[in-house]
């Protein structure tokens, strides 16, 4: 299992095209013993993309590219990093629209500094255990994919196999194989993975 890292291993990375807030961010979180890398839009951070360990704490509403753009396109190219959004203009369908793609909080400005810190703790702690169910995910076949949604949604061997258009010994298979890379002893559980499986941008009810 993955061990969460200290803060002087993690790296905040910070985009927002206010200067003064990118400033304030890069501050409090050097002060709390984070390294950190400030980004003025969403381009310039997709050019400098690494695998340098940490969170992203991004602004949504920016000129060119939003934080909902970047966040898909992330997801498209598997970059994974916790994400914390913040914004001064939410909305419900923004926020909605944030989560199902995978971020791990949407905070309103002004916010107090102290609880993004809280916040960006809990993320980075939280992804360091969700890692290991997404590298399990990412081991199953296109098809296994499909018959884990199919699973996670209560659909029966026959249904499964009418809808992806296979066998029903087949679709067992399948099903036993899903339950075995992602190590989970029950469908119950199978369905908790779903949980864990977030930083992929995932949505199980839309998966066919």
């Amino acid at each position: 299992m993955s061990q969460v890292q200290p803060a002087s291993s993690q790296t905040i990375f910070i985009i927002d095209d206010e200067k003064d807030i990118r400033d304030f961010l890069v501050t409090f979180f050097e002060m709390n013993g984070f390294k950190t890398k400030n980004f003025s839009s969403a381009k310039d951070y997709i050019d400098q993309l690494d695998d340098t360990p940490g969170c992203l704490v991004s602004d949504i509403l920016m000129p060119g590219m939003d934080g909902i753009e970047l966040l898909s396109h992330l997801n498209k190219i598997e970059h994974l990093r916790p994400t914390i959004f913040i914004t001064g203009n939410a909305t419900i369908p923004t926020s909605v629209e944030s989560i199902k793609l995978g971020a791990v909080d949407f905070i309103e400005k002004p916010f107090k500094a102290e609880l993004l810190l809280e916040k960006v703790l809990d993320a980075i702690k939280s992804f360091e255990k969700n890692l290991d169910a997404v590298h399990h995910y990412k081991s199953l076949t296109q098809k296994e994919q499909q018959v884990f949604a199919c699973m996670v949604k209560g659909h029966k061997n026959k249904m499964i196999a009418d809808e992806l258009g296979i066998t029903t010994s087949t679709t067992e298979k399948h099903r036993a194989s899903v339950m075995n890379k992602m190590q989970a002893e029950s469908l119950v559980a199978l369905a908790k993975i779903t949980l864990q499986l977030k930083p992929l941008g995932i949505d199980f009810d839309e998966t066919p």
